[in-house]
């Protein structure tokens, strides 16, 4: 894991499938080489590239200086020439596009593990709130959550996004490998801020993968 010399403050996150017939290393060969148009766009910061072998999905966070810097490198790319042979590689049907702001303040460093150590898992948490659920009363339960995280032996971080615009949050969450996400799991789920988390929380929106993360 490279932590970023700058600081993001804002993210855009891509969920893609392949075209059928697209092998995973013609894909990061795309991904290597619109690496090299990003990493020159004005606010970039960082990238990570996941996996969820599953349903064989890929996501691609790409981390930004602002939300504007972002929006921006997501129209400019459109014309970049190595666009299109990453998003030649891409299923149209299985492609979303979220940009989103951090909300640095609700996430959380390991008091264990250093911060840079090698995540084995990341999970992934895209949702919503129900109509009418209070946003402070909710940032309140993120933080009780995120003290709770920070203290478990395999947890590493995590990162809360959310965007104004569309009402949906974005949660990153890395673990040393899937044993220790499933033993966090198992503490916190009979939790009074999971409980709450889940008052305010419209699940029907809800959308929970483990991915590993991919060098490119």
């Amino acid at each position: 894991m490279r932590i970023p010399n700058q600081t993001a403050t804002a993210a855009e996150f891509v969920s893609c499938s392949l075209k059928a017939g697209v092998d995973r290393e013609d894909f990061l060969r795309h991904v290597r080489a619109s690496q090299a148009s990003l990493k020159q766009y004005p606010g970039y910061v960082s990238r990570e590239l996941y996996h969820e072998a599953h349903q064989d999905t890929w996501f691609d966070l790409v981390r930004w200086t602002d939300l504007q810097a972002a929006e921006h490198a997501a129209e400019k790319f459109m014309d970049d020439p190595h666009a299109a042979g990453l998003i030649g590689c891409l299923d149209p049907a299985g492609l979303a596009i979220h940009h989103y702001d951090l909300r640095g303040e609700l996430g959380a460093v390991s008091a264990r593990n250093p911060i840079d150590i090698p995540s084995g898992c990341v999970e992934l948490l895209q949702y919503r709130l129900l109509a009418g659920a209070s946003l402070p009363n909710y940032e309140d339960v993120l933080r009780e959550m995120s003290e709770i995280l920070r203290t478990h032996a395999g947890f590493i971080r995590r990162e809360v996004y959310y965007s104004a615009k569309t009402g949906q949050w974005l949660e990153t969450i890395f673990y040393r490998d899937r044993a220790s996400a499933d033993a966090m799991f198992a503490e916190i789920k009979d939790a009074p801020c999971m409980k709450a988390c889940m008052e305010l929380l419209d699940e029907t929106t809800l959308t929970m993968t483990f991915a590993v993360p991919v060098e490119f």
